[in-house]
Order: C-alpha cells, then sequence, then structure tokens
C-alpha cells in the first residue's frame, strides 16, 4: 500500500499520541529500559495473545494499517522477540481463535536461558472489558516470575485492571491503554528507551475492584480520587501517578493571589544523571468543611515542563480563578464559597501533592447564581476523616500561618441575566438564498423568516437523518440547495477516529476505491497524556480526514465523567476529574475546527440515569460547562434524566445556552424537541444550524 502525505502525518500523529500518553506504572531494580548492553539485539520472550490480537481502537474501527505489540517489538532495531514462542502464539491463533493459549506446555526455564527479559500482555478490549486478571493469567504469571529475573507487565486494556495480585510479581508494569494503529510500535520505543514515559493515570487504581462498587453506591459528589483520598481506600496507584526513566523534583513553589487569579509557581529540575524528564505539576485544593460537605481534595489545574536534560530546572505556573474553589449550594442555588481557609497542594500526583499554601476567606461569598432545575437534593454520604499522608497536618498548619487574605475584589461574580424573549423572523420581500447572505446582501433572519413551514422541519428535524452518499457515515441534513442555497452536511461517527467504510464496493461486491482513516488512541488514553497540546494535535488530525472525505460532522467528543471502568463506553471518557474532561474535550474541538466541527456529546448520564443537584453541579456536567464555550454543535443525549426526558426545550438545555455560553446548535439522535415544536422553536434552532453553514461554503 502506498501511503498519501495525508496518511503518513497522521500517523505520525497517531504514534506520538500513543507514545505520549502510556504510563509506566511500575519500575524497580532496572527492569527497563530495555536497551542491550552490547551491540546485539536483546532477546525477549513474549507470552499472552495480546502481543497478537491487540487491542488497539474499537472493533468496528477498519484500520488501513494496525501495529501490533509483536509487531512492533519485531521491528525494532534493539530488540529480538524469541522466534520460536512467537511462531507458537500465531500457530495458535489460526488453529484454535478466540481459545486460550496452553502456555503450561512452554519450558519456563528454557526460555528464560535463552531469553534476558519477559513481556506479559494482559488485552481486554473495549466490547469485553473484564477488570479480573483470571486464574489463568495469574498462574501464568507467577510461571513465568519464578523463571525469569527481569518481567514486564502490559496492561493492554481501556483502564482500570486489578493486577495487584500479579502486580508485585513484575519488576515493571506499564499501561498501555487503548492505543490506536501505531501503539505496538509506540510501546516497543518506550520499553527500548527511544521514547521516554511522560504519562499519569487519569484515573484512581484501587488495590481491589470492589471498590469501584463502593465509591458508587450514590452519585453524589465523590468521584473517583474524591471518594477514595476521602474515604481512605487503599490505592495500588493514585490519580497523576506516573513514572519516567530518570528523577525529578520540585526544588520550590509559592502561592499567590493576582486579582481574582490564584497563581501556582513551582521550579521543576531533573534531578537524575542519565535520562530526560518531562513532568506535570498537579495543584490541588482542599475546601472548608462548612455546611456544605466536601471531597478531602479537588484538582484545581496543571501545567508540564518542557523535556529537561539532567541538571535543568524549569519553572512552570498554573492559574486558575478564585471562583473555581467554590461550589454549588442547593439552598441557594448558587456557586459560593464558604468562609474558612482554602488550603493549596502541589505534586506529582494526588497523593504526593504537599501543602504549599493557603488561602483564607473570612465570610461566605456568592460567586455565580444558577437557574432553578428540577432535580432533587443530593444525598450525600457521611465522611471520615480520609487520607492522611505523614507530616500533612502539620503542612497544613504551617500553610495557614501563612495564608492569603482573600478580599471581595478578589471574587469574580456573575450576574444571571433574564433571557431576551426571541422573537419571530421577519422575511425579506424577495427569496433570500445563503449564499446572498454570505454576500452581506440580506440577514440570516430574513433568509429563515422566509423558509416554508416544511423546508423549515427537514432542516431542524430532520438533521442527521437524511440519506448520504459517503458510505459509513450516519447521515446528512436536508439539501435545500436548489431553494436556498443551503447545502447538506454530513455526519460521521467513531470514537477514535472518523469511523467510515473502508473498502468502497460495486454492485459486483468489487473493491473500487478506499477511504483510509486513522485509528488513534481511545480517549481512555489519550487522558492520560497530561497534555492539551497533544490532544488538539489530534482533533487536527481527524480534521483533516473530514476536510478529505467531505465530513462536516463527527460526533466526538464527550466529556462524561469517568466514575467506574464498568460503566458504558469506559474507553471514551477522559478521566475520572471532570475538570480535566472539560479541558481534554475543549482541546480536541479546537483541533478539529479548522475543517469541520467537533459535535459535543451532551451529559449523556449513560451510567446513571437519576441524578440530585449537587452532584449534577459539581460533577457530571462541570466538563461540559468548560467546553460548551466553544463547541460548535451538541447532540442531545438519549436517556431520561430523573424521569425527564432530554430535548432541545428543556432545562438542562436551556443551561447550556446560559449558563455555559453554548452558542452553537443541537443535533439529536431521537426525538429533538420533548413537545412538537412552534415555528419559533424551529426559527431558533434554523438560526443556529445556518451559522454554522455559512462558514461551510
Amino acid at each position: 500500500m502506498e501511503y498519501t502525505p495525508r496518511m503518513t502525518e497522521n500517523m505520525l500523529v497517531a504514534h506520538a499520541a500513543a507514545a505520549g500518553s502510556m504510563v509506566l506504572l511500575k519500575n524497580v531494580a532496572g527492569t527497563l529500559p530495555l536497551c542491550p548492553a552490547g551491540s546485539e539485539k536483546l532477546p525477549v520472550a513474549v507470552f499472552g495473545m495480546g502481543q497478537i490480537d491487540t487491542a488497539l481502537c474499537c472493533e468496528e474501527f477498519q484500520t488501513y494499517r494496525r501495529v501490533s505489540i509483536l509487531d512492533g517489538l519485531c521491528a525494532s532495531h534493539l530488540l529480538c522477540p524469541d522466534g520460536l514462542l512467537a511462531h507458537k502464539y500465531r500457530s495458535h491463533k489460526l488453529n484454535a481463535p478466540g481459545a486460550d493459549f496452553p502456555w503450561n506446555t512452554l519450558s519456563m526455564e528454557e526460555l528464560a536461558d535463552n531469553n534476558a527479559a519477559a513481556i506479559v500482555v494482559l488485552t481486554r478490549t473495549e466490547e469485553d472489558y473484564d477488570t479480573v486478571v483470571h486464574t489463568d493469567e495469574r498462574d501464568m504469571i507467577r510461571a513465568i516470575a519464578d523463571a525469569f529475573s527481569r518481567v514486564v507487565l502490559v496492561v493492554n486494556t481501556p483502564g482500570y485492571l486489578e493486577i495487584a495480585p500479579v502486580a508485585s510479581l513484575c519488576g515493571a508494569v506499564v499501561y498501555m491503554g487503548i492505543p490506536g494503529q501505531e501503539g505496538g510500535a509506540a510501546l516497543a520505543e518506550l520499553l527500548t528507551g527511544e521514547a521516554l514515559f511522560s504519562g499519569h493515570l487519569n484515573q484512581s487504581w484501587p488495590v481491589r475492584r470492589a471498590d469501584y462498587a463502593k465509591a458508587n453506591q450514590r452519585a453524589d459528589i465523590y468521584c473517583g480520587y474524591r471518594y477514595f483520598d476521602t474515604f481512605g481506600t487503599e490505592l495500588l496507584y493514585d490519580f497523576g501517578h506516573g513514572l519516567t526513566y530518570g528523577a525529578a523534583e520540585i526544588e520550590s513553589v509559592s502561592v499567590a493571589v493576582d486579582d481574582t487569579d490564584v497563581v501556582v509557581t513551582a521550579s521543576v529540575a531533573n534531578v537524575g544523571e542519565i535520562w530526560p524528564v518531562r513532568q506535570v505539576v498537579q495543584v490541588y485544593s482542599a475546601r472548608p468543611v462548612g455546611r456544605l460537605p466536601q471531597p478531602k481534595r479537588i484538582f484545581q489545574g496543571f501545567a508540564a515542563t518542557a523535556l529537561l536534560e539532567p541538571g535543568q530546572a524549569q519553572t512552570v505556573t498554573v492559574h486558575f480563578s478564585v471562583s473555581e474553589l467554590s461550589t454549588f449550594s442547593e439552598d441557594s442555588s448558587a456557586f459560593i464559597l464558604e468562609q474558612g481557609c482554602y488550603d493549596i497542594f502541589v505534586g506529582f500526583s494526588a497523593r504526593t501533592a504537599v501543602a504549599a499554601g493557603s488561602l483564607k476567606l473570612t465570610r461566605d461569598e456568592a460567586v455565580c447564581p444558577v437557574m432553578p432545575m428540577k432535580m432533587p437534593r443530593t444525598e450525600i454520604r457521611p465522611a471520615p476523616k480520609g487520607f492522611l499522608l505523614p507530616g500533612e497536618e502539620e503542612e497544613r498548619e504551617n500553610a495557614r500561618r501563612r495564608a492569603i487574605r482573600l478580599a471581595g475584589w478578589n471574587i469574580p461574580r456573575v450576574k444571571l441575566r433574564k433571557a431576551r424573549e426571541p422573537q419571530l423572523c421577519r422575511p425579506a420581500d424577495v427569496p433570500v438564498s445563503l449564499e446572498d447572505v454570505a454576500r452581506g446582501e440580506h440577514s440570516l433572519y430574513e433568509l429563515v423568516g422566509g423558509m416554508e413551514s416544511h423546508d423549515l422541519r427537514a432542516l431542524v428535524l430532520d438533521f442527521g437523518f437524511r440519506p448520504t452518499a459517503l458510505s459509513g457515515a450516519l447521515g446528512a441534513s436536508a439539501d435545500l440547495m436548489d431553494t436556498y442555497g443551503i447545502p447538506a452536511m454530513t455526519i460521521a461517527a467513531g470514537a477514535d477516529g472518523l469511523l467510515l467504510t473502508r473498502d468502497l464496493k460495486n454492485e459486483a461486491d468489487e473493491v473500487v476505491g478506499h477511504q483510509y482513516c486513522t485509528a488513534f488512541p481511545a480517549a481512555s488514553l489519550l487522558g492520560c497524556s497530561w497534555d492539551l497540546e497533544l490532544v488538539r494535535g489530534v482533533g487536527a488530525a481527524v480534521g483533516r480526514e473530514m476536510k478529505e472525505f467531505g465530513v462536516d460532522l463527527w460526533l466526538a467528543p464527550g466529556a462524561d465523567v469517568l466514575r467506574s471502568p464498568g460503566q458504558r463506553h469506559a474507553a471514551r471518557c477522559w478521566s475520572e476529574e471532570p475538570v480535566m474532561c472539560g479541558l481534554y474535550t475543549e482541546a480536541m474541538a479546537h483541533g478539529a475546527e479548522r475543517y469541520g466541527a467537533a459535535v459535543l456529546r451532551s451529559v449523556s448520564m449513560e451510567h446513571k440515569e437519576e441524578t440530585g443537584l449537587r452532584a449534577y453541579w459539581d460533577i457530571d456536567s462541570l466538563g461540559f460547562a468548560i467546553a460548551a464555550r466553544s463547541a460548535q454543535a451538541v447532540l442531545l443525549p438519549t436517556q431520561w434524566l430523573n424521569g425527564e426526558p432530554s430535548g432541545e426545550d428543556t432545562a438542562q438545555s436551556e443551561a447550556l445556552c446560559r449558563e455555559w455560553k453554548f452558542r452553537g446548535f443541537f443535533l439529536a439522535d431521537d426525538e429533538r424537541y420533548t413537545a412538537e415544536p412552534t415555528r419559533l422553536q424551529l426559527e431558533q434552532s434554523a438560526l443556529k444550524i445556518l451559522k454554522f453553514a455559512l462558514k461551510r461554503i
């Protein structure tokens, strides 16, 4: 196959995204990197069917290139996978597809004599995501660990896997995630040190998977690390955890207030002697517990260093508004700051962050009123004292003695303004087309006002449900080109990239063309990059393919919070932290908007259909509040929320426009409105659609 320039460029983007997102969870006794001592390649034994059946993307994606783990290791100029062992795995796949490999027929001692290290792959696909390490897998890893002194465990799954029983047997553990079509090549570079690990976990990894069930017994304000750290859950790896081959330290840190912003500055130094290091400085806050219960710690922001050579240092800064320390009060129907001390923590992960400063507020302050919504109060579990690091209480006391006092002018306030009542559009005296509007001869209001009712309904209600000539696309909008100069707009799905039909066939079932779309890392892995520029680059790469194939709207990404690995489409969720979800979603959409539009999937609540008011504002919708400001389109959820259907005419959608400053238009998989729409409602929807259409002509 001959690759086009676009394919080559996007392959490089997918490769960089995978390498920049994988996480080194454990590395002891110099297990990694697998650098050969001499000029010969390092012989390695690779175990697990996942080396061949590597989970690279969602199963319905038809890739034009798939680099499995074994492919990537074989292509490395530093490694030499055991040929006979690889042959046995390949033969088993051909002769007994889907069956477990009979590893107990292997001579582990002989393999250990012939190979310097063992690589064990545990794989789960998105469609068959089981978080348990099976008995056969545990027995295999024990047998390998008994024979090999150097064992690397590779976790090729959508997210969390209960690896505590086997992680202790391995010298190194790597979270590979669902890495996209270039995943095997990226992994090989990381294992050999040709590329450097820089990823950090986007979700907590408890020792026991049952702790996720405990965390989600109630959908309240305790989600992910907010629950685990508050309730003192034993973790294998905490939120934000990620190792490197080198060593970095925070040499100094300061906390200040600049007008209405909190400014956290940290100096990070590479204190190692060999390896360059890229580190991520993470900032958390501990809010005062007044009448409103609070999680122990809440993420506020992050900043990554450049690649630092040994001995180099860099100062990074994290800014966030004082208002982002607020929490929603159901009694006040507003976001408020309660009086007390707001302690600021800085570190390389949630549980290693130390108190760096404190802000003091002497009275309660209302920050932003919120329009009333028909939701019950959130039932919040009583919390214990929670997890404490050694010396943490003393650190917080010292920080509070130097606390910065917040004044009223430090707190930005937002007023809830009454929305202006819309009016029916007035038509022009002559027929108006979209081209006339583009030339400035008429307004969109005149175009919409002059549209016949059946055409208006077709534009709004049939958006996405009309057939399209693009094979594999979901659908298109109504073609009103002849009447109003409004072109049909095509919509495509795809969680890991554009989901289009790869091989185009004629009526005789002969392949007559191709649509080669790139499979990028899943959101659950990209969320481990802590690199908004990298995510933005992936969005731009998808945008280039949208332009090439004629896709106007891409049904991704979403900003749903990952509460549990067992929830539906866990691989498509960025993180358990809603702020991260919003930042990543916004970055992905920004990347794609040059060529088309990424469609923000609205608060779907796919993992639950009941939520309380505070949980909705503090957790479930926070990511959307961040991303909606720059979104061009939003997909309405099909699920009912608290017994109420979702629609463009509901309070949830009104909140998108009024509270979150959403200025785009809505799409729907099902009914767009909860009741028969009026002419006025259709016109308001059409105006938003046509503002987008103007950009496409």
